[in-house]
Parts: C-alpha cells; sequence; structure tokens
C-alpha cells in the first residue's frame, strides 16, 4: 500500500451483493461526501491507530465502528492537505455508522452501514452491530483472511 495507507473493500455477500456499497449509493449528498472524505481522510490513512481516539470503537470478534459526524469541509478542514477553499455545505446533520473489520496486508472491509441520525434507539444500535458481526462471521466462514 502506497504511503503506509490502510485500503477499504466492499464486504461480498455469499451471492456476489456489496450491501455497504448500496447503502452508500442511497444517501443523501452531503452524507455521502462526508462518508467519502472521512474514509479517504481519516479512515485509510490512519486505520487501527484510530481505535484510542473519537473516529473508531472496538466491538469485539473483529468488528470495530467508524463514527463519521462531520460535514465534508469540516473533515477536510481537519485532516486533509488542501488548501482549496470549500463554498459552505450544505446544512444536514451527518450522524452515520461505518461498521468495518482490518485484516491482511492494511485492508479495511467495509461491513454493514447505518444513518444512526435516523434513529438512534439503542435497540436499532444493538441490531446493526449483530448484522455487521454476521456478515464478518459468514465472511470468515467463506475463507475470509483475519
Amino acid at each position: 500500500m502506497p504511503d503506509g495507507r490502510w485500503v477499504a473493500e466492499f464486504y461480498e455477500g455469499p451471492n456476489g451483493e456489496t450491501p455497504v456499497e448500496t447503502w452508500v449509493n442511497n444517501l443523501s449528498g452531503v452524507q455521502f461526501a462526508a462518508l467519502d472524505a472521512a474514509i479517504k481522510y481519516v479512515l485509510e490513512p490512519q486505520g487501527l491507530g484510530l481505535a484510542s481516539g473519537k473516529w473508531l470503537t472496538a466491538l469485539g470478534g473483529g468488528v470495530y465502528e467508524f463514527r463519521i459526524r462531520h460535514s465534508v469541509s469540516e473533515i477536510e478542514r481537519m485532516y486533509a492537505a488542501t488548501t482549496a477553499v470549500q463554498p459552505p455545505a450544505k446544512r444536514e446533520p451527518v450522524l452515520l455508522r461505518l461498521f468495518v473489520h482490518f485484516y491482511g496486508q492494511r485492508i479495511i472491509l467495509l461491513l454493514h452501514g447505518y444513518d444512526k441520525g435516523a434513529d438512534d434507539s439503542p435497540r436499532r444500535q444493538q441490531k446493526q452491530i449483530k448484522e455487521a458481526a454476521r456478515r464478518l462471521g459468514e465472511w470468515k466462514r467463506r475463507g475470509g483472511k483475519t
């Protein structure tokens, strides 16, 4: 991997489906831009190094929760090495969760994602975590590397 960066890849289900890609494609423009910037400027450069901070939490069993709660302009201002002036982003709250697994030669497997802003109940959160863990278990049973 160039510059020691991690590389994100979509989890692929047993039938070839990529549920995170489907979820990403259904996000609003503001949410998509924030998620894309968070992966590009935060997750891929820092990977597991984020686990001691506000962005990433270990949930057990190899599943991590990557928390996105900033707009694209905020993320770029904090992390991007750019001097380009961005126009103000459309004001829309961003509260996304992306569940990931780290493995191999700096690969980040994107397992599951959801918009916590749409429903932040603990019950929904636990359901989303269980789905991410289920996908990771299924991926491992099919020979995924750890």
